[in-house]
């Protein structure tokens, strides 16, 4: 037995050694003799990897990248993604795409295509919630993450847009109480943004703001051309700031000033009359000195009237010593007609006063400025008007503040001269918190006859808005 485990081990020292020596060579020369043993390695490319190890062993790559895992590396494979397009033909050489599929056409697949605007709505598909269908609001209203513009079911409510009689209002139930095939829960504001449809700008898309930044009716949400420049925004590098088409919709850095007054003319809204003020009493980009379309107050501008149709109403009021004092026509500045209007009258006046008031059942909220658009026959309305004058507001019967020219609650301008007539817009800078539901134009002084040398102050409407000057 002894003898047996002695040969044993005598074998396994042989294999030892044999093993030791394979793969190895004398460094010392071919005669022999004493040298150390060093490894047989092969590096052509000297990356450090063998080269029965490196999948590029003619080329550096001491990283060996193999994206498609096919045992070439990246370094040395002429397709080093695997989708059987040659790198120097595959549109995204680093990505797998068989199908070389470029929507925008600018070169890169979609595959690798970081800026792929497929519908070119301004929104790359990756971030597009409708990628194949413009929508440049991205108008989600169900919250689903598809846009509205290609959600077959708009508000969420299970049932079909075209089956819906609510499409834009979850209304599970569909009730109808009227049977007019228009849900109870949006008869009259389609998109539910409590806005009502016949005043909505968007009244497919929510938007209780109504912005409308060019002032073209329609709101900036669901506009495709919000700055008014002919370049729709999915196009337009400066989609809220209006420049030529030439120039992608930017403006132009033009140092010209026709009118000297130190304002380029590419942003002068007077190039032609000088205005270095550049006063715009109605926000619509034409600058007073210039615009003959002269103080706007419609339902789509900065300033709205206070009309008879949204329930206002008209009465006037004299102090018993204001003799003869009376306003002819009060309910003219209520009518929304230009070529009609109210005229006050102080013939003899002792210590007495006259005033027009319009009066609404409903707070008024969110102007920084109010007042009357009035004017003097035949004459432009002078400064020195201003100290008999008041602009009054009203809650209800109550008196909650006053806008003198001398010891002033509010303070009152005198804004926008509008051409004919003389017009001007007599009106106060109003704290954007502050309510009331009535306002009301009284004139008076301690003697006087004959209001402004025999001529009536004449009382074109009332308005209430944004100054965006303010």
């Amino acid at each position: 037995m002894s003898r047996l485990k002695t040969i044993s081990l005598l074998l396994l020292v042989a294999v030892l050694g044999l093993g030791g020596l394979y793969g190895c060579k004398a460094s010392g020369g071919s005669s022999g003799g004493g040298g150390d043993p060093t490894p047989n390695v092969q590096d052509d490319d000297n990356d450090g990897i063998p080269n029965n190890e490196d999948n590029c062993p003619n080329m550096p790559n001491y990283e060996q990248g193999d994206i498609d895992q096919d045992g070439i590396g990246d370094v040395c494979d002429d397709d080093r993604d695997g989708d059987e397009h040659d790198n120097d033909d595959d549109n995204c050489p680093w990505d797998y795409n068989p199908d070389q599929v470029d929507t925008d056409g600018d070169g890169l697949g979609d595959a690798c295509d970081t800026d792929n605007d497929s519908d070119g709505d301004g929104y790359d598909d990756g971030e597009d919630n409708c990628p194949n269908t413009p929508n440049p609001t991205q108008s989600d209203i169900d919250g689903d993450g598809i846009g509205d513009a290609c959600d077959d079911d708009i508000d969420g409510d299970g049932i079909p847009n075209g089956e819906d009689n609510c499409p834009y209002v979850a209304n599970h139930d569909q009730l109808d109480t009227d049977g007019d095939g228009v849900g109870d829960a949006c008869t009259g504001d389609k998109d539910g943004d409590d806005v009502p449809d016949e005043q909505d700008n968007c009244p497919i898309v929510p938007n209780t703001d109504q912005a409308d930044l060019d002032q073209d009716g329609i709101g900036d949400v669901c506009d495709d051309d919000r700055d008014g420049d002919g370049v729709e925004n999915g196009h337009d590098d400066c989609p809220d700031v209006a420049g030529p088409a030439d120039n992608n919709g930017c403006p132009v850095d033009d140092p010209t000033d026709t009118d000297n007054d130190g304002v380029p003319d590419d942003e002068d809204n007077c190039p032609n009359t000088p205005n270095a003020d550049q006063a715009d009493s109605d926000g619509d980009g034409i600058g007073d000195v210039c615009d003959d379309g002269g103080f706007t107050c419609n339902d789509i501008s900065n300033y709205q009237p206070l009309l008879a149709t949204d329930g206002y109403q008209a009465s006037e009021a004299a102090s018993l010593t204001c003799l003869g004092c009376s306003v002819s026509n009060p309910e003219n500045i209520i009518d929304g007609d230009d070529a009609t209007a109210a005229e006050l009258n102080v013939p003899l006046n002792l210590l007495g006063n006259v005033e027009a008031k319009v009066a609404g059942a409903a707070a008024i909220t969110g102007g920084n400025r109010a007042g009357f658009v009035v004017s003097v026959p035949e004459s432009i309305l002078r400064l020195d008007l201003l100290q008999n004058t008041t602009l009054r507001f009203y809650e209800g019967d109550t008196l909650v503040a006053t806008a003198e020219a001398d010891n002033n609650v509010l303070g009152l301008d005198l804004l926008g001269l509008l051409g004919e007539g003389g017009q001007r817009f007599l009106s106060t800078e109003l704290d954007g918190s502050f309510q009331f539901d009535s306002i009301g134009i009284r004139y008076g002084s301690l003697v006087g006859t004959d209001l402004l040398d025999g001529k009536s102050l004449v009382i074109h409407r009332a308005c209430v808005g944004i100054d965006p000057d303010l």
